[in-house]
Parts: structure tokens; C-alpha cells; sequence
């Protein structure tokens, strides 16, 4: 057994830097200007950008946010003080650490706006005497949400779909949520069952 844990103090620079560059997540280094570093190769795939345009940009840019092609820039525009990117670096070069926060951005994507969801987490990290964020990007924009107005059938509960399909309300859930349903019985149906186990004696 000896030999075979490694501790991270042992991890060398090249070995560190492999997993970074590696990681299946889009990774960014940001600095105390919020301003980007370096991103590795699955960010500059979500993001269609090199490592090389992205630097020294903000996240905005990268993400190529519609708030960031204002005139005043990435972070000015108002509702960029809602932005959960921009906060979640804040937070962290104040020495948060932040945890799955989860936003909305309107993108440009092919000459069309598009909305993409962001899972991000972001912590300090000290680098030569810096203070640096290093931030993990998760695109959760494929994962259906419900919103909006779902017909609903008042007798049976079905659902009809945007395929003109009628489902129950458990599949239709199942389908469209990350929700993982469970069975219980509530104080209503209870008192119901109780009742008619009564009457049925």
C-alpha cells in the first residue's frame, strides 16, 4: 500500500496544470482586475474563443453576454449588478467561496440572441502573491425548465405537451425536470382511505 496515495503537496506544476486543462468543465482563472487569465480547452469549447482572445477580457465577453457589447462595457451596464458570474468573482476575491450559484445570460450565439444557464463556482487562490479567483462554469442550458403556462387537464390531472401529447403529470415531470419523483399519500387522501376502509366494513 505504500506509495500508492499521493498527497497533494506531491502533485507537480505539470501534473496540476494537465488536470486543469483536462477537466470536461469550462475553468477560468480571473484576476483581482476580474479580468481573465487563462481558460482551459473545455471553456474555450462552450465559448468558441481561444485561450489567447480570451485573456485579460472580462467574463462577459467571453461568454459574449449582450450586456457586455454596451458601449460602457462588461460590469457597467445596470443589470450587470445582478449578474451571478460577475458577483460569484467578487465574492470570492473578497475570500468566498462560492458554491453553485446558478444564472441566466442572453448570449450572442450564431447572430441570435440565445439563453444560456450557468451552474458557477468560484474560490480564491493565491498565485505568487496574488489573489486570483479560479472559477468552474457548468452549461446547464440543455436541461429543459419548466416555465410558463402547462395545460393541465381538471378531471385526470394529464398534461399536454408541445407535441400535442397527453401524459401524466409523474411522466411529464420526470421528462421535464431534473425532479425525481417519490410516492407518499397526503392528510387528504388519508382520511379519504381511512373513511372508505370504514365504510367498506
Amino acid at each position: 500500500m505504500q506509495g500508492a496515495r499521493y498527497q497533494w503537496n506531491e502533485l507537480n506544476s505539470d501534473f496540476a496544470a494537465f488536470l486543469l486543462k483536462t477537466l470536461p468543465l469550462a475553468l477560468m482563472i480571473v484576476n483581482d482586475a476580474t479580468k481573465i487569465e487563462v481558460i482551459n480547452e473545455a471553456a474555450q469549447s462552450i465559448f468558441n474563443i481561444s485561450n489567447e482572445e480570451a485573456r485579460l477580457q472580462k467574463c462577459g465577453n467571453i461568454l459574449k453576454c449582450i450586456n457586455a457589447h454596451t458601449p460602457k462595457g462588461c460590469g457597467e451596464y445596470i443589470v450587470c449588478k445582478k449578474c451571478i458570474l460577475r458577483n460569484s468573482v467578487l465574492e470570492a476575491l473578497r475570500g468566498k467561496v462560492v458554491s453553485r450559484n446558478k444564472g441566466t445570460f442572453h448570449v450572442f450565439y450564431q447572430d441570435q440572441v440565445k439563453e444560456m444557464t450557468l451552474l458557477v463556482t468560484a474560490s480564491p487562490i493565491q498565485y505568487k502573491k496574488k489573489t486570483m479567483v479560479i472559477v468552474v462554469a457548468e452549461d446547464v442550458s440543455l436541461i429543459t425548465q419548466l416555465q410558463g403556462l402547462i395545460p393541465i387537464c381538471s378531471v385526470c390531472h394529464r398534461i399536454h405537451d408541445e407535441k400535442s401529447e397527453w401524459m401524466g403529470l409523474e411522466e411529464y415531470l420526470m421528462k421535464n425536470s431534473e425532479a425525481e419523483l417519490t410516492h407518499d399519500i397526503c392528510p387528504v387522501c388519508s382520511d379519504k382511505m381511512r373513511l372508505k376502509h370504514a365504510l367498506s366494513k
